[in-house]
């Protein structure tokens, strides 16, 4: 039997620059807007037309032992880390994600899980929750020369939430790009179990988290055709929507110690 590997390989891939408009729907007019997108798009390599035009997405979210990434505070809090699994698949995508205003910068690779959690060591797997093999002296050597690893030991960052929703998604090539429209819902959390990214159908939440549905809108440049007709046809304001920071809040209601403090509460819709 093949061994996993001890260390992960370094993708190289270059950071990708897009625009991301959000907007909060209510379930009438998501049903409206979905429609119009099966109409003028095309289904997603990620869908399955048995399962309506959706999938599930699982996320570990990290942050610091301080909470930047929540706060907005410090290096850590101008760049999400992340690791995501869809659906049952068996590879995970190792994620970083920038924001300014409603320009993207995102890096993304995808790795083996069996790899991945081979690196960390079995210990920062276990229903202790474990210490991060990225917080400590051996840590180069476990996880080996990979860029996500690298900035996740250079910041001392570590599990805290598990963010999991079902996605509608279309897409659609204009100029030799591809653009994208995603409606989420179902919107989910729970406390992180160590570095463990939960399968769909294993995925436990202990809160559910948002009113309504986030609609976005993904493109590169200036905004498509495609995409003003869909906002002259259905009248909807552009709305921030935080996903981690509604499922802290929630998560925290739920641990009976009340809400955030009020710099939290307005990052919710940043």
């Amino acid at each position: 039997m093949n061994q996993p590997s001890t260390q992960i390989p370094d993708q190289k891939r270059p950071t990708m620059k897009r625009i991301e408009m959000k907007f909060r729907l209510d379930d009438c007019i998501a049903g409206q807007v979905a429609q119009w997108a099966r109409e003028h798009m095309d289904v997603d390599p990620n869908c399955h037309c048995d399962d309506d035009d959706r999938y599930q997405v699982c996320n570990l979210y990290l942050d610091s032992p301080e909470l930047d990434l929540l706060r907005a505070t410090g290096r850590v809090g101008r760049t999400k880390h992340r690791i995501r699994r869809y659906g049952n698949e068996s590879s995970l995508w190792l994620e970083t994600k920038r924001k300014k205003r409603m320009v993207v910068k995102k890096r993304r690779s995808s790795v083996v899980e069996a790899d991945f959690y081979a690196c960390c060591g079995a210990a920062a797997y276990g229903a202790s929750g474990g210490l991060s093999v990225f917080r400590g002296e051996s840590a180069v050597d476990a996880v080996g020369d990979h860029w996500f690893s690298r900035r996740v030991f250079r910041r001392g960052l570590q599990p805290t939430a598990h963010i999991a929703y079902r996605r509608f998604a279309r897409t659609a090539q204009i100029d030799g790009q591809t653009v994208r429209l995603t409606i989420d819902d179902g919107m989910t959390a729970s406390p992180a179990d160590g570095w463990t990214v939960p399968h769909a159908s294993g995925f436990r939440p202990d809160v559910r988290f948002g009113y309504g549905k986030v609609l976005e809108l993904k493109f590169h440049g200036i905004l498509p055709l495609m995409f003003k007709d869909l906002l002259r046809t259905f009248t909807i304001p552009a709305s921030g929507f935080s996903k981690y920071r509604h499922a802290m809040q929630a998560l925290a209601a739920s641990r009976g110690e009340g809400s955030m403090d009020s710099q939290v509460e307005s990052l919710c819709y940043a």
